[in-house]
């Protein structure tokens, strides 16, 4: 026994040496960037001890070689450790959406958000979840994408014209004497290949073959990335850094990244190869793209003094020669990595980045400048160009009609597949001006109502949007200091074509009148509801409001003026208010007004199909009779609604102040909305006292012009039933003949007697009943059956 227990003793330290031994190698491995090697070591460690750090390494390493189905798996055994690193969730949710599991992915973004509150990539990353299926539409009929018959069983990447050449980087073996692999992805080195385009058939190879691109470019290490010069005399490309039979290592003695440049010599060859000067040992600079008169170069690099991983940066052309290196700043990076840059002749910049609100992996994105230095908010191209997977590297040809771009989309030949595509959009841009002034206003807003996206103008007061041939959309348009305007616009019917619409913004005035809308489906705020502003002094009108998710509108109010507001959305009885006034009023004021949406109804539910919204299906509602949000047990409701407006013990506060839906102006019932009309013993008039509910609904028929509403009429159960039917027939054609004496469109209205067939209670016949419940069933009612062009 003894023996036994010294035997083991010994050999406990032996086998925590060699396990120690093995974590070593394996992290040693991961900074060499050897990932593969790293893996398998990593993995080993697993078998034999359940080890956090090797668990994170290995994720990482995942991680790094795009193995979103291995590092989902190892993140998630991370993310459920006791005190897991914020970031660890980060990334797990980024795997998971990665891997088409948005839902999932979601609670995890927001998690890390709390905990890295200053990171916006969580936040962007769980909006793109929420915009998910948005993303996945919005440019389906815009681009159409197709995969190279070039592509290989390894990557191929990083697409550009060269004159009427298509060059990519490939790290595909065609047999070189010497061969080096990558210890990050297990392939040969990438080299630059070309293919020959098609003269007169726009992104279309001559023939599925390609060749080296060139031999004075091309060597045993890493070449990627390659863009020339406009009179295409200076070649610019990404290598690693190694020249003149040298290379040139970090100080963690990894051979970086650099930019070099070469010059076309009289054989068409390249010579004079250099490196750009504000290259360095110690980082990677990569991805170069010129601007269109050739006097900008942008490119990626992870330099120290960026905002994340890989950022994006420029030089300029001075004095004959490159500048400094300056970053993009932070509207363009961010913590995540930006990379593979392309600028258009029309200044728009395209990237490839994973901070930005995008589906998954790396996204493509666009920006337009604001000024010389600055950018507006990048623009997601959404699918069928962005998947979920990594998307990057585009790049457009001639009349911006074409090109290519990277993806290791599912389907694909081979890891990174390069893929043709074709664009058929015109661009729609958003002239804003100060109505006083006229002067352009940089810095507003301008949201499309189709797709959701806002865009800030740029210096000239511009936002460019890119829409289907004649498609239409509402763009409002907001900025501090200004009142809230939209308009319709239309883009142009020839591919390519720029059609312009000019917004101007009034200032804020002294006047105003603000509110909420209201979907009284539930109570709470509507979204995408249309609101309007009239007035009786002849001013003009006002741009109608869309209403966003809190449901708030504001109009600027002239003096000596009288106005009325109108909601209105599909499937709901629009929403008025009338008499607000600023004549004869001696103070500044701002009105506060809120507006209901009754949606259509019948015994059957809603009649009219109501486009999807943020509504509560199910927790708490507003309660019609106490005024108050209340859960499903009927206990008073609390919870945030955003944007300022909270529900605190069952009443809702805007930004602190007390508010709620108005009363409603209908009575819901059994079969639509209650008409309370009276008659006398066998009348088939309503009587006198009936008249302010027939003027109530010949008003309601005048708001809502575009209704066709059924007129029911119910009896009680006393009397043959017989009677009954022919008595409610009768007294739903007098309400009727009121409503056309005073000038409602007969084929608007549909007089229907139901008798006693719809009681409300159990007065049938024979049951003894007292008279009020027998007048609950004798009532009249009406309800929307469908909707009408005209009045």
């Amino acid at each position: 026994m003894k023996k036994t227990l010294l035997l083991w003793l010994w050999l406990l330290p032996l086998g925590l040496g060699a396990q120690s031994t093995l974590m070593r190698r394996a992290t040693q491995a991961m900074q060499e960037l050897d990932y593969q090697t790293a893996i398998q070591q990593f993995l080993l460690v697993l078998e034999k001890e359940d080890n956090a750090e090797a668990k994170a390494n290995l994720a990482e390493c995942y991680r790094k070689i795009n193995d979103t189905e291995n590092a989902e798996l190892w993140y998630g055994q991370l993310v459920r450790l006791p005190y897991p690193k914020p970031v660890y969730k980060l990334y797990y949710g980024m795997m998971l959406q990665a891997n088409s599991k948005c839902n999932l992915a979601i609670n995890w973004f927001k998690q890390y958000e709390k905990e890295a509150p200053d990171d916006a990539r969580a936040k962007n990353l769980a909006a793109a979840c929420d915009r998910e299926q948005e993303l996945r539409n919005k440019n389906q009929d815009v681009y159409q994408v197709f995969p190279l018959p070039i592509n290989s069983a390894y990557d191929d990447f990083g697409p550009s014209i060269l004159g009427n050449q298509l060059v990519f980087a490939s790290d595909r073996d065609l047999g070189k004497p010497v061969k080096r692999t990558s210890m990050w992805t297990g392939n040969p080195f990438s080299d630059l290949y070309s293919a020959p385009l098609k003269s007169d058939q726009p992104g279309a190879l001559e023939a599925a073959v390609v060749d080296g691109f060139s031999p004075d470019i091309n060597t045993e290490f890493n070449e990627a990335a390659a863009c020339v010069s406009p009179d295409g005399q200076q070649l610019f490309f990404t290598r690693n850094n190694y020249l003149e039979g040298n290379t040139s290592r970090s100080d963690e003695g990894l051979v970086k990244l650099n930019l070099f440049t070469a010059r076309r010599n009289e054989r068409g060859g390249w010579s004079d190869i250099s490196r750009l000067p504000f290259n360095t040992p110690d980082f990677n600079t990569a991805h170069p793209c010129l601007s269109p008169d050739g006097k900008r170069l942008y490119f990626s690099s992870n330099r120290p003094g960026g905002f994340g991983g890989m950022d994006l940066y420029y030089c300029d052309w001075q004095n004959g020669g490159w500048g400094n290196a300056l970053n993009l700043g932070p509207t363009i990076n961010t913590e995540g990595n930006e990379i593979f840059p392309f600028v258009d002749g029309n200044g728009r910049l395209y990237f490839a980045g994973n901070g930005h609100l995008g589906l998954g992996g790396l996204d493509l994105f666009y920006s337009t400048p604001k000024g010389d230095k600055d950018w507006n908010v990048p623009v997601n191209l959404g699918a069928p160009v962005n998947s979920n997977r990594d998307d990057f590297g585009i790049w457009f040809g001639g009349d911006l009609t074409w090109g290519f771009f990277t993806s290791n989309r599912e389907g694909g030949a081979g890891r990174d597949d390069i893929y043709a595509f074709s664009r058929n959009a015109s661009t729609l841009e958003i002239y804003v001006f100060d109505t006083q002034t006229n002067k352009p206003i940089s810095g507003a807003t301008v949201l499309n109502s189709l797709t959701g996206f806002s865009i800030t103008t740029s210096a000239d007061g511009i936002a460019a949007f890119d829409m289907r041939q004649e498609e239409c959309a509402d763009f409002s348009t907001a900025k501090k200091g200004y009142e809230m305007s939209l308009a319709n616009g239309c883009a142009g019917r020839e591919n390519g074509q720029t059609s312009r619409v000019e917004i101007g913004l009034n200032k804020v005035s002294n006047y105003s009148v603000q509110g909420i809308v209201f979907d009284m489906r539930d109570g709470f705020p509507a979204l995408g509801a249309r609101v309007i502003l009239s007035n009786d002094c002849g001013k003009t009108a006002s741009q109608p409001i869309i209403t966003g998710p809190d449901g708030r509108f504001r109009f600027k109010l002239d003096k000596n003026c009288c106005y009325t507001l109108r909601a209105e959305s599909e499937g709901f009885i629009a929403g008025v208010a009338e008499g607000i006034c600023t004549k004869n009023s001696s103070s500044n004021t701002t009105n506060r007004v809120n507006l209901n949406l009754e949606p259509y109804r019948d015994r059957e539910g809603f009649i009219v199909d109501i486009p999807e919204r943020s509504t509560q299906t199910a927790g708490p509602r507003y309660n019609l009779q106490t005024g108050l949000y209340e859960n499903a047990d009927g206990s008073l409701a609390s919870f945030e609604l955003g944007e300022g407006l909270s529900v605190r013990e069952g009443v809702l506060y805007d930004n602190g102040a007390p508010s709620k839906p108005e009363e409603s102006a209908w009575e819901r019932s059994q079969d639509g909305y209650l008409v309370k009309l009276y008659y006398d013993l066998n009348g088939i008039e309503p009587n006198d006292a009936s008249m302010p509910e027939l003027w109530k609904l010949l008003k309601t028929l005048h708001q809502n012009p575009d209704m066709q509403v059924e007129i029911g009429s119910h009896t009680d159960a006393r009397g043959s039933d017989d009677y009954n039917l022919e008595l409610s027939q009768q007294r739903a054609e007098a309400v009727v003949s009121w409503l056309v004496k005073q000038g409602i469109t007969f084929n608007r209205l549909l007089p229907k007697g139901y008798g006693e067939t719809r009681l409300v209670n159990r007065c049938g016949n024979g049951v003894d009943c007292d008279e009020n419940l027998h007048q609950l069933n004798r009532r009249t009612e009406f309800r929307v059956i469908r909707k009408k062009t005209g009045n």
